[in-house]
C-alpha cells in the first residue's frame, strides 16, 4: 500500500483512548476482522467494521436520534487524516470504502490505523495494526 504525506497525527487524547479501545472494542463481528462501537459514556449511534484485506471500512448509523454517524481515519506517522466519511441517510444505513476505491482509501501495510468516530455524544476512538 502506498505512502502518503500530509496526514494529521491523531491527538494524544485520541491515542490514549484508542489504546484502551483496542482491547475493549476489538471483538470481531461475524465476517469482520474488527468491530468498534461507542466507548465513551454518553456516546451512541455509531458502529465501525473493518476488514484488513482490501482495507474495507464500513461505517453504520445505528440509532434514530437525528445525528449522522461520522468517522475520521488516520495512520501513524502522517500529519493529517487519511480520509473521513459520514452516514447521513438515517438509522440502519451504512457507507463503505475499500482500497479499490482509490489511493486515499489504500491504507499502509504494517502501520497503525486510528479511528475517531461519533454520532450522538462524545467522540469514541479505536486503533489497530494493519498487518494483513
Amino acid at each position: 500500500m502506498k505512502l502518503r504525506i500530509g496526514r494529521m497525527l491523531v491527538g494524544a487524547t485520541a491515542l490514549a483512548s484508542a489504546a484502551l479501545a483496542t482491547t475493549a472494542g476489538g471483538a470481531s463481528a461475524a465476517g469482520w476482522d474488527h468491530s468498534f462501537g461507542p466507548n465513551m459514556p454518553g456516546s451512541s449511534g455509531v458502529r465501525v467494521y473493518v476488514e484488513e484485506r482490501g482495507d474495507i471500512v464500513k461505517l453504520c448509523d445505528t440509532k434514530s436520534d437525528g445525528y449522522s454517524a461520522q468517522l475520521e481515519i488516520g495512520e501513524d506517522g502522517y500529519s493529517s487524516y487519511t480520509y473521513s466519511m459520514s452516514v447521513t441517510t438515517g438509522a440502519g444505513t451504512c457507507k463503505t470504502h475499500r482500497a479499490a476505491d482509490g489511493a486515499k482509501y489504500n491504507l499502509d501495510e504494517n502501520n497503525g490505523v486510528n479511528f475517531g468516530f461519533w454520532a450522538k455524544g462524545p467522540n469514541s476512538s479505536a486503533s489497530w495494526e494493519n498487518d494483513r
